[in-house]
C-alpha cells in the first residue's frame, strides 16, 4: 500500500503542476480539463498522458490485484445497478480472499474503503444486510467490516481506484480501451479466468460479448 501511495505521489510531482499533496487525481476532471489545476493543462493529449502515467504506477507491485464490475443498466432494469455492482464486487473480493487463505493456510480479512458519495448510506445498509442475512452466494465471511467511506481528496489510493473505475467505464460505455487495456493483467485471475473483472449483462440470450471478462469465461467453458 505504501509503495503505491509513494509511486502515485511521485508521479503527480513529476507533472510539475504544484504541490502534489494538493492535487487530486480525478479521472473525469483530468480528461475534460476542468476543476482546479487540470484547467491549466490546455491540451487533452497532455492530460491523457498524465492519466496513463498515473495508471502505470499500478504496475510492478506483485501483490496488487484489481477488481471491477461493469453493469449493463438497461439489461438489469428495474434492479438497482449500483447495488448489483456492489454485491458482485463484495463477492469477488471475498472469493479472492478465500482462495488466498486456503492456499496459504491463512485467515486474512479484507476491508472495503470507498469514496464518499450519495450511495454511502444505501450501501452501508446493504453491507449490513449481507453480514446478517447473507447475499446470493452466502455470507462474505472474509470481509472484516461494512465499507468505510473517505474523502478522495485525502486518499491517493481512492484516487487511483477512481482512475481504474473511469477506465473501465470508458471501455464498456464507449469501447475506448486506451486506458483500460493495459490494466487487464492486473485484474485478479486464476485458471485462465478473470475473476476480478465481471460484465453483468442480465439475461440477454444469445448475444455474445467479446470483452476480456466474458471471453475468459467462455474459453474456460469451452476447454
Amino acid at each position: 500500500m505504501f509503495h503505491q501511495i509513494k509511486a502515485a505521489d511521485e508521479c503527480v510531482t513529476a507533472f510539475g503542476l504544484g504541490d502534489a499533496h494538493e492535487i487530486e487525481l480525478h479521472a473525469s476532471s483530468m480528461y475534460h480539463g476542468r476543476d482546479g489545476v487540470w484547467r491549466s493543462v490546455a491540451k487533452r493529449p497532455d492530460r491523457e498522458k498524465m492519466i496513463h502515467a498515473a495508471l502505470s504506477t499500478l504496475k510492478g507491485h506483485g501483490s496488487l490485484r484489481l477488481f471491477a464490475v461493469a453493469v449493463d443498466k438497461k439489461a438489469v432494469s428495474p434492479q438497482d445497478p449500483v447495488a448489483l455492482a456492489f454485491e458482485e464486487l463484495c463477492n469477488r473480493f471475498n472469493l479472492f480472499l478465500t482462495r488466498i487463505n486456503d492456499r496459504r493456510d491463512e485467515n486474512q480479512r479484507g476491508l472495503l474503503v470507498m469514496d464518499e458519495c450519495k450511495h454511502e448510506k444505501p450501501l452501508q445498509m446493504l453491507a449490513k444486510k449481507f453480514r446478517i442475512d447473507g447475499a446470493r452466494w452466502g455470507h462474505f465471511r472474509n470481509l472484516a467490516e461494512v465499507p468505510l467511506f473517505a474523502d478522495s481528496r485525502a486518499s491517493r489510493l481512492i484516487q487511483i481506484a477512481d482512475l481504474v473505475a473511469w477506465s473501465t467505464f470508458r471501455k464498456y460505455e464507449f469501447s475506448d480501451g486506451r486506458f483500460f487495456d493495459p490494466l487487464i493483467p492486473l485484474f485478479d485471475a486464476d485458471g485462465g479466468v478473470l475473476h476480478g473483472l465481471f460484465h453483468y449483462r442480465g439475461a440477454r440470450g444469445g448475444d455474445p460479448c467479446f470483452c476480456p471478462a466474458c471471453a475468459s469465461r467462455r474459453r474456460k467453458e469451452d476447454a
